[in-house]
């Protein structure tokens, strides 16, 4: 087990560090057929709010900043007013460990809530939820849940900055966020915990209409 921060007796206390969200929006989305960040969930035949800003929404109550991470093609698309940012180059278009990394880098030393955008039926109240429960357990170095049938490893709490272990995974070829889960002391919640619906952790890779809950 690695212990990224030195041992948790060393890491500084929780208190007065400020928590950043950062929204995983940089997928090439090939199966989906269109950047999914930009996609709508459907009810009736009525448009709702992109996937994005649902997920900045479910984040925004929680979290001191937002960044989103994305790619260079669509990092314009996004309006000027949000803050969003590509991978460091020497990390670019190398998945999530990347754009984890360079969120970290522009926001060092603080607590990190982790989403990816494909999961637009997390609301606010399941963040704080996952915030909550992260809280108990201060010595892991990532609370990230579990639900029935797979574990949701990009809708997780990093509550320290690891951002050279993740480079150096990166850059070595290591990609997976699994795999780096394992490494990490990380504490796994079961999804119930936070929802009782396991639905709301499902993660879209098709288009089509959806009601929204």
């Amino acid at each position: 087990m690695i212990e990224p921060g030195g041992t948790s007796a060393n890491r500084p206390d929780s208190a007065g560090r400020r928590t950043v969200g950062i929204l995983l929006a940089g997928g090439l989305s090939r199966r989906f057929g269109s950047p999914k960040a930009f996609a709508r969930l459907t009810s009736n035949g009525s448009e709702g709010r992109m996937f994005y800003e649902r997920a900045l929404d479910a984040l925004r109550d929680t979290c001191d900043s937002l960044v989103i991470v994305t790619n260079r093609e669509l990092e314009s698309r996004f309006p000027p007013e949000l803050e969003a940012c590509i991978d460091l180059p020497h990390l670019e278009g190398q998945g999530p460990l990347a754009g984890i990394c360079t969120a970290m880098r522009k926001y060092p030393n603080s607590r990190y809530i982790v989403m990816a955008c494909d999961m637009p039926l997390i609301q606010s109240a399941d963040v704080q939820r996952l915030q909550e429960r992260a809280l108990t357990v201060p010595k892991a170095d990532v609370v990230a849940v579990r639900a029935t049938e797979a574990a949701i490893p990009l809708f997780s709490v990093w509550q320290y900055d690891v951002s050279k272990l993740l480079e150096e995974s990166v850059l070595s070829g290591k990609l997976s966020v699994m795999k780096m889960l394992a490494q990490l002391n990380t504490h796994w919640i079961e999804s119930a915990a936070i929802n009782p619906d396991d639905g709301i952790f499902r993660n879209y890779n098709t288009p089509g209409n959806s009601d929204l809950r």
